[in-house]
């Protein structure tokens, strides 16, 4: 993630928090759950292209936190995972507003939300590792989780 975008997700968490509150995880993984439904589609009529077509909304989640986990550990089925081969680290249940922190060590993880159909995660990295994170020493890392398996884009 380039600079520019690493501020700007961080700027939209440290607004999204209501004010000067400090996160009382110091080292792990602070997050945010946007689920997004409806049609995304542009289209020639529409004077705003989202208006009333779709939604982005906060929502309580179950996240669940694996160590970093690959597409040859799991069984997938209509986008939604099952049979995680890796070691489940944390599980945390977001507020209504949708953000979630979670205190882990360094290292890497993979991140999953808890959906009716299976586990969700919709990001995967050049080397087919699902939803990855790094963390770092003394630092949180910034996720912006988007659930969009009944979007339209």
């Amino acid at each position: 993630m380039n600079i520019l975008a690493h501020l700007l997700v961080s700027l939209l968490f440290l607004a999204s928090l209501g004010g000067p509150q400090t996160p009382a995880v110091k080292q792990g993984v602070l997050g945010k759950i946007t689920v997004r439904e409806g049609n995304f589609m542009p289209g020639p009529n529409r004077k705003k292209p989202l208006a009333n077509a779709a939604s982005d909304k906060t929502a309580s989640r179950e996240i669940y936190i694996y160590e970093l986990t690959n597409l040859s550990q799991v069984k997938v089925s209509e986008g939604f995972y099952s049979h995680i081969k890796t070691k489940q680290i944390a599980k945390v249940v977001t507020g209504p507003d949708g953000m979630f922190q979670v205190a882990l060590k360094p290292g890497k993880y993979s991140l999953f939300s808890k959906e009716p159909a299976g586990f969700y995660a919709n990001m995967l990295d050049g080397d087919s590792n699902i939803y990855p994170i790094t963390v770092t020493e003394n630092r949180l890392t910034l996720v912006d989780f988007v659930i969009d398996y009944n979007a339209s884009y």
